[in-house]
């Protein structure tokens, strides 16, 4: 179903979602109430399998509409399969804030950036960032503020996002590298993903690292987890280094050691305040017992441990050689050591 749109009703509320580019100069739009914002693991593609209401508008419209907003919008930055869904989903649970989801518009603008995976001089099909970044600043309520949640890919700018948005601040989350070779290679689906996005990181890698001088190509399937993590961590790394007052970085296996203070100093960093009693409601509720990107499965911290253990089993192997790998790339390159070093000092504070 279709409908017709003015610039007005776009600029008042998110219930028109800007979802794609259409050439150079038209945006597909869909209509979401607050229950299928909440819903929404990704806002992309995936929306138009769905019967939701669409509609088309000439680019200059849309950046009319996005013209009198401001981007004011909070993040959660992460390298992926890390929690950041859950944690996305808890802060929605705060009635100071609308969560939304991985924006295909993002996720499109970054691999079409000079560091994304789209070759040099490929036409712009994607709205300017200010432009989107207004959009998602819609909220339900004058007294909510946005906070997106990214596509991994999208931390590439990172910096552009926080230089273009009204006093952000932003969650970084990560796992450590055992922990992060122990989920990718658990699962087949992460797996599968690891190998599609490997030719992509390993470019934005050596581009950030060494690209005159990189001869450390992953050789086996834990060398090129290793090195994803790398590439995402390093993204994330330099980031912080340009917006250090900005950034809370959070170990997602330390959230869910220790979840009420770990939520509720991700409130503080995003300037809400939140009752003990909230706290312990949230962290005790359905939303820690549910695989977050599909709630209709269960899914908690003891299964997580269980899934990260029978990956020691099955692939301990691989996780030894991309942990080896890890060390060796960061004996030869600087950056790479810096990117440990900071671990470590996240891990003593």
């Amino acid at each position: 179903m279709s409908a017709a749109i003015t610039v007005e009703e776009l600029a008042q509320s998110p219930a028109w979602f800007p979802l794609e580019a259409l050439g150079r100069d038209a945006v597909r739009l869909v209509h979401l109430d607050e229950g299928a914002y909440r819903e929404a693991s990704f806002l992309d593609q995936r929306l138009l399998s769905s019967s939701l209401t669409r509609t088309t508008l000439e680019l200059a419209l849309v950046e009319a509409a996005a013209a009198g907003l401001v981007p004011r919008l909070h993040y959660v930055f992460h390298t992926g399969h890390v929690g950041s869904t859950l944690i996305s989903r808890l802060i929605g649970a705060h009635a100071n804030f609308f969560s939304l989801r991985e924006p295909a518009l993002l996720r499109a603008a970054a691999e079409r950036s000079p560091s994304g995976t789209v070759a040099p001089g490929a036409p712009p099909v994607t709205p300017p960032l200010r432009v989107t970044l207004s959009l998602l600043a819609r909220t339900w309520r004058a007294s909510q503020r946005a906070v997106v949640k990214v596509t991994s890919v999208a931390s590439e700018l990172a910096d552009e996002i926080l230089t273009h948005s009204e006093h952000p601040a932003a969650v970084f989350m990560f796992v450590e590298p055992l922990a992060y070779l122990r989920g990718i290679l658990a699962g087949p689906n992460s797996r599968a993903e690891s190998k599609v996005l490997a030719a992509a990181r390993l470019k934005r890698l050596v581009r950030r690292l060494a690209p005159a001088e990189w001869h450390a190509d992953p050789k086996s399937e834990g060398e090129q987890v290793a090195m994803s993590w790398l590439c995402e961590m390093l993204t994330l790394h330099q980031a912080a280094l340009l917006h250090p007052a900005k950034v809370l970085w959070v170990n997602f296996d330390a959230f869910l050691a220790a979840p009420q203070p770990s939520l509720q100093a991700i409130f503080h960093a995003l300037g809400a305040q939140a009752a003990q009693q909230e706290i312990e409601a949230l962290v005790s509720g359905p939303i820690m017992r549910q695989y977050s990107k599909a709630p209709e499965h269960a899914y908690d911290a003891q299964l997580r441990r269980e899934v990260l253990q029978s990956a020691d089993w099955d692939h301990g192997a691989e996780i030894r050689r991309g942990l080896a790998w890890l060390e060796g790339v960061a004996r030869q390159y600087p950056l790479a050591a810096a990117v440990l070093r900071a671990l470590e000092a996240r891990r003593v504070t």
